[in-house]
């Protein structure tokens, strides 16, 4: 039996944030793009939280990134798995410093 490959992924901003703090980022999956808007939201709980919507689907997201314990997401595939492409690619910019922390 073959091994799974994980799909390639990268992620990049598209549109930073505007003055209403709403940005789009693009995440490739294996050559496809999906374009996300997200907009950072209050978080007392831990992490930082975010509200993503898939542009061309009825899904909103509430997304939060930090430690392991300061993680979660309301999609299936974090439900399912404990990890998910929004909470990754949130991630990633984060550590990029391409989404910079609320003022």
């Amino acid at each position: 039996m073959g091994t799974v490959k994980a799909p390639a992924r990268t992620v990049r901003i598209v549109r930073p944030p505007n003055a209403d703090g709403v940005g789009v980022f693009c995440l490739e999956i294996d050559g496809a793009c999906q374009f996300y808007t997200f907009l950072e939201i209050r978080c007392d709980i831990g992490g930082r939280g975010f509200a993503v919507h898939r542009l061309g689907q009825g899904d909103l997201y509430h997304v939060r990134v930090g430690r392991p314990e300061d993680t979660a997401c309301e999609c299936m595939g974090f439900l399912r798995w404990d990890r998910c492409k929004h909470i990754a690619a949130l991630a990633a910019l984060i550590k990029k410093g391409e989404l910079p922390p609320r003022s």
